[in-house]
């Protein structure tokens, strides 16, 4: 067991708000204790947002837009001050990881790899994009000429999920400061820490005043600030059926809106995939964060001829894997975010048991030393003999657990991987990458990968169906903050 890390007390308590640029005590009287998913204890303290916070912060956000003072602001000028703001971010770079693995319970190799650097890398790269993007455009027929100008769609409303606590922030914040919008971000109650290095982060780089609130909030607030006449767009990650919930209250003014949404991506196993191979490289894709990842590869497609094979292998890897104290660099699985995530997680197994199918390894119990008790713990779980209709195929479990299905031909393959609601991720394992690559082109998600290859940076995130509506990354996210205008112009 490591020594308990303690945040500093400016990371640890913050008992204000991040209003329209300004720290101020709230208006209501609800605050998180941040208990670390590990053990059950204390790291922290935060203010919630009410009704009446959300409110002042969409009018400063509001005003900052229509003054001009951020919307108009030259693209240089935008792009300098999301430089500044990620230059200080790279400074405590360190704090930040341990700061995201004492509330969220992901390893902390985790948190230094990719939680930390991935928002980073986000905001100097809509910092380029806001500096050398193509904001005019001429057009003409011959006989006519119009101008076709991108201009920022106004205020945001963003509003964050749990499981990429700085990371998820940084796909919303940094292209629509880019684009010029005012934003209003909304982060879970879990996590309401972290993310407030976006707010010093900004106010060092000398963002004006109105342009950015960080409220951290429970499901009435963000409920407030989707249907907040005052809000242009909403962006959201989270769970389909919230989704469902805020593109209808978003309808009613035709508010923008762009979905991050679930997903239950399937891993085939081509017959000639090479087992020793494959599950080595498809293990981190099942298990990131815990298993908490909308992308997580967690329906393992295998040719039936060599299910026994697949599920042997997997098995053995997965009890090979290390559960414990996310602090710890040989940790590879650390804790469920909260006491009610691993009892969800823990049913969806009893639930799959009760479906048929059998727990091969892991299950719903698991032997902890004694100074991990307190923690939110699932061992790493696989199923097999798993249909696809049953539900654990079906539902997002956002756990480590993970079915294998078996299917007789190609074409089933294609048809059970297609089969589901959702279309986010999926991959597809070959070693002949022509014949691969033409079943990822029958997938119905917005990503796949080849052999685990991971995509390219500045590729477009989202997907199809119930997984989501618009794209973040790349430039696709950053034109997701920018209206369309068209001025006809005298020959």
């Amino acid at each position: 067991m490591s020594q308990p890390v303690e945040l500093p007390g400016s990371m640890a308590e913050r008992p204000q708000l991040f209003v329209g640029g300004r720290w101020q005590d709230p208006q209501g009287d609800e605050v998180v204790e941040v208990r670390n998913p590990a053990t059950g204890q204390r790291v922290g303290s935060a203010a919630l947002a009410s009704a009446d916070d959300i409110d002042a912060a969409v009018a400063a956000a509001r005003s900052s837009f229509d003054s001009g003072v951020w919307s108009r602001a030259t693209p240089e000028e935008r792009s300098a001050v999301l430089r500044k703001a990620a230059d200080h971010l790279e400074k405590r770079a360190p704090e930040l990881a341990v700061s995201i693995t004492s509330e969220l319970g992901c390893p902390l190799w985790f948190s230094e790899m990719a939680h930390v650097p991935n928002p980073i890398r986000h905001t100097r790269y809509y910092a380029d994009l806001a500096r050398d993007f193509a904001y005019d455009e001429t057009r003409s027929d011959g006989a006519n000429t119009s101008l076709v100008t991108q201009e920022p769609v106004g205020v945001v409303g963003a509003i964050t999920p749990w499981n990429g606590p700085l990371s998820t922030p940084s796909l919303k914040i940094t292209p629509a400061l880019a684009a010029g919008c005012s934003v209003i971000l909304k982060p879970p109650p879990e996590t309401p820490l972290t993310v407030q290095a976006f707010a010093d982060a900004f106010l060092d780089a000398g963002l004006p005043e109105g342009v950015l609130s960080i409220l951290p909030g429970d499901r009435e607030a963000g409920a407030h600030l989707v249907a907040h006449p005052e809000v242009d767009k909403v962006a959201f990650t989270g769970s389909s059926l919230a989704g469902k919930a805020i593109m209808a209250s978003a309808a009613e003014r035709i508010a923008r809106v762009t979905l991050e949404l679930g997903g239950k991506s399937a891993a085939i196993m081509l017959d000639d995939a090479d087992v020793d191979v494959v599950v080595p490289a498809l293990l981190p894709m099942a298990m990131m964060v815990n298993g908490q990842a909308c992308i997580a590869q967690t329906r393992i497609l295998v040719p039936r001829h060599r299910e026994a094979e697949f599920v042997d292998a997997l098995a053995a890897a997965l009890r090979a894997q290390t559960v414990g104290d996310p602090m710890l660099p040989d940790t590879k699985i650390g804790p469920m975010v909260s006491e009610r995530q691993r009892d969800r997680v823990a049913g969806y197994i009893r639930l799959g048991r009760d479906e048929g199918a059998r727990v091969v390894t892991g299950g719903e119990a698991l032997t902890l030393p004694p100074e991990l008790e307190g923690g939110w713990f699932v061992p790493p779980t696989l199923l097999a003999g798993v249909d696809n209709g049953m539900r654990v195929a079906q539902e997002e479990i956002f756990g480590p657990v993970v079915a294998v299905i078996a299917y007789d031909d190609e074409e089933a393959a294609i048809r059970i991987a297609n089969d589901s609601v959702y279309g986010l991720s999926g991959s597809v394992w070959s070693p002949d990458v022509d014949r691969a690559l033409g079943v990822a082109r029958r997938i119905r998600t917005g990503m796949v990968s080849i052999n685990g290859r991971p995509q390219a940076y500045g590729s477009p995130f989202g997907g199809y169906k119930q997984s989501g509506l618009g794209r973040e990354m790349g430039p696709e996210g950053f034109k997701a903050f920018l209206e369309t205008k068209s001025i006809a112009m005298p020959s």
